[in-house]
């Protein structure tokens, strides 16, 4: 079994591209090609599907995966216990995490810490609710920050509490009220994220069983508060999404005082991740206990 043929089927089905993968994983494109085909060869059947437009994997390479992914991260666990028992900081950490982290968090947190731990190399990468959940059970990432209620992940590690916001235009008629009432927002025009999105902003309209009057409904966070500051709607985010932009717009308490709890999902215990992440997860809790 060769690590680098999976490997770079792995990072082609990740890409969509074996010229992409070849640019990742510094190889020219016939040798990823070549390293694919004698896989496929190994196997005695076909891997992905090569088209104009790219590469997808056969319902076959689907299967084999998440497997896959285990076993790269198995390899590189290895080296990164060996690297750790010689004493020696290295290996790779991959991170998968909310718009909010990525913007406010983890620009100054991976400077920080590659300056730490410049040998340690850190893979991010953005997504929604529904992307970190499929990337966690996938092994695509070793961990991920995100929210979730806690009795329905085993291994969650809270980092901080994010208070969920009103948000409304300056001159809006709602913007002198101490805080905002849900059922406001199933009578005003309302900006409101897909249900893939924002689970905590869909949560808190389910608990309180308020079907908000969605008048444009957007994936991007940037968009949804671009179009409250041009007098579109209201909306719900959390005041880390949109503390920067305080200036141009209302933000107001919600009745009942909904937060979302900010913190490190994990397929498994800590003591079960590698080094690597282990030297991570202390350090970003130290810099949230910090900062916030």
């Amino acid at each position: 079994m060769s690590i680098n043929k999976i490997k770079a089927f792995v990072t082609a089905v990740e890409y969509g591209s074996l010229t992409k993968a070849a640019e990742q994983l510094d190889y020219t494109q016939p040798s990823i090609s070549h390293m694919i085909s004698s896989l496929e060869m190994d196997y005695g059947f076909s891997l992905l599907i090569r088209g104009k437009n790219g590469v997808k994997p056969t319902e076959n390479g689907k299967a084999l995966l998440p497997i896959m992914h285990e076993i790269l991260k198995g390899s590189q666990l290895l080296n990164e216990m060996v690297n750790d028992i010689n004493g020696l900081d290295s290996g790779k950490i991959q991170i998968g995490a909310y718009t909010s982290v990525c913007v406010h968090w983890m620009p100054t947190v991976l400077n920080l810490f590659n300056t730490k731990y410049p040998k340690i190399e850190v893979q991010l990468y953005e997504g929604n609710s529904q992307e970190i959940k499929l990337w966690l059970e996938s092994g695509k990432i070793d961990f991920a920050i995100g929210t979730t209620q806690i009795d329905e992940h085993p291994h969650f590690i809270p980092l901080m509490q994010d208070r969920m916001l009103a948000i409304l235009p300056k001159e809006h008629r709602l913007a002198t009220c101490d805080s905002i009432p849900l059922k406001a927002f199933s009578e005003e025009p309302c900006i409101m994220p897909y249900e893939d999105s924002h689970h905590d902003v869909q949560f808190i309209f389910k608990q309180a069983k308020i079907s908000p009057h969605i008048a444009y409904q957007i994936r991007g966070d940037e968009a949804i508060i671009a179009m409250v500051k041009k007098g579109l709607g209201i909306s719900l985010l959390s005041e880390l999404l949109i503390k920067e932009h305080l200036p141009e717009l209302c933000a107001k308490p919600i009745e009942g005082n909904y937060v979302r709890t900010l913190g490190i999902l994990t397929t498994s215990t800590v003591n079960n991740l590698s080094p690597s992440t282990k030297k991570f997860i202390p350090f970003l809790q130290d810099w949230v206990q910090e900062n916030y």
